[in-house]
């Protein structure tokens, strides 16, 4: 594979789709043009690709990792720090030895752990620092923001962003399953939203891309306040601190030592058993409710009746007719098309040898004249 005219650094904590942007924005082409030239293309198909598998976010092969550090003039050990997978090695969910999800597929598609299809963000880091290729292109877009336990930024100490807001839409979220949207649009900057704007009628051209900036912060009022902010920060300190390459080994859950690994597992059944059991959990919680409900803009929705409280459907009593069975096969023509005076003959020949059923017992004639309970007059009655 032929190495591009000239590539980026990686920056620190980069995710793969990241530096795909960063890198088409640089060389002034389309994220389809550099998955194709760096042989990132699914299925190896002719033509520029439509998608940027999902899967690539967690792991590549050996033929796709080496083709891309050499067409990018990057290490396999630096191409491999972009990816998701080596964050299983502590990050329980991600690593297929401590879960069923022993496929690549599984691990992306069927893993409520990780933030596939969007991912979280925050602001300020997103703008970059001061060098010029950072000011040009952008910061990184960050793997542990893909992490749900990763909710805040302790550098700027605020929550960590995950809708537009020009769009309302979640950051770099696709319709498709694809891990960048409008992979084949050029004039986006990597900090600019890629959705597609709601078209109120349906025509032929493509909808056009949000494009909003996503360096904007939000209102003030969505942060929490001081109180809360420190014992998240606290929080996010101590989850930080075990994902981090060259972290603690081991940590307390429930009042052992225990692997890293084993402590999000734990987390995991601690959280599930709090969303099962709420309210129950709330006397324990360290902060108050936020956002306060004097903050929130939209309603709580009503309540949908118990199914419970609604009066049982009346069932039909079933039918005492036998029903023809109807089958669109050629031979069953004569019984949904005009019959001729021949056919119709014959028809009603055969159905005057059919028996009769009784409709007070659906038993045939013949034996229901001496024993329905039903019909009045008869021996039973």
């Amino acid at each position: 594979m032929r190495p591009l005219p000239c590539s980026l650094a990686p920056l620190p904590d980069e995710t793969l789709t990241g530096f795909v942007l960063r890198l088409a924005h640089r060389l002034g082409t389309t994220p389809a043009e550099i998955a194709l030239r760096t042989g990132l293309a699914p299925g190896g198909r002719p033509g520029l690709p439509t998608r940027f598998p999902l899967s690539f976010q967690h792991h590549l092969d050996d033929a796709h990792l080496t083709g891309f550090a050499r067409a990018t003039y990057l290490t396999p050990t630096e191409v491999t720090d972009m990816l998701l997978a080596p964050l299983g090695q502590r990050y329980g969910p991600l690593d297929p030895v401590f879960t069923p999800r022993n496929t690549p597929a599984r691990m992306i598609y069927d893993d409520p752990w990780v933030l596939t299809r969007s991912t979280r963000y925050c602001p300020p880091c997103l703008a970059g620092n001061v060098t010029p290729i950072q000011d040009r292109h952008g910061g990184p877009w960050q793997r542990l923001w893909r992490l749900p336990v990763i909710f805040l930024c302790v550098r700027h100490r605020r929550l960590l962003s995950h809708q537009c807001l020009g769009c309302d839409m979640r950051a770099q979220s696709a319709r498709t399953a694809s891990a960048l949207a409008r992979i084949s649009d050029d004039a986006l900057n990597p900090r600019q939203c890629r959705s597609a704007q709601v078209r109120s009628a349906s025509t032929e051209q493509p909808a056009a891309a949000c494009g909003a900036d996503l360096t904007q912060q939000g209102p003030l009022h969505e942060e929490p306040d001081p109180a809360t902010m420190k014992v998240l920060l606290h929080v996010q300190r101590h989850l930080a601190n075990l994902i981090a390459v060259g972290g603690p080994e081991t940590t307390m859950s429930a009042g052992a030592p225990v692997p890293v690994w084993h402590y999000f597992a734990d987390l995991r059944t601690v959280v599930a058993m709090i969303f099962r059991t709420w309210p129950e959990a709330r006397p324990y919680s360290s902060t108050p409710p936020w956002p306060p409900r004097s903050t929130r803009n939209t309603p709580p929705a009503p309540r949908r009746p118990s199914p419970c409280s609604r009066p049982p459907a009346r069932r039909r009593p079933p039918s005492l007719t036998p029903r023809r069975r109807r089958t669109p096969w050629p031979w069953a023509q004569s019984w949904t098309s005009r019959p001729s005076s021949s056919q119709q003959r014959s028809r009603m020949k055969r159905e005057s040898s059919w028996p009769r059923l009784c409709s007070g017992c659906a038993m045939t004639t013949a034996r229901s004249a001496s024993t329905c309970v039903a019909l009045p007059g008869s021996r039973r009655q």
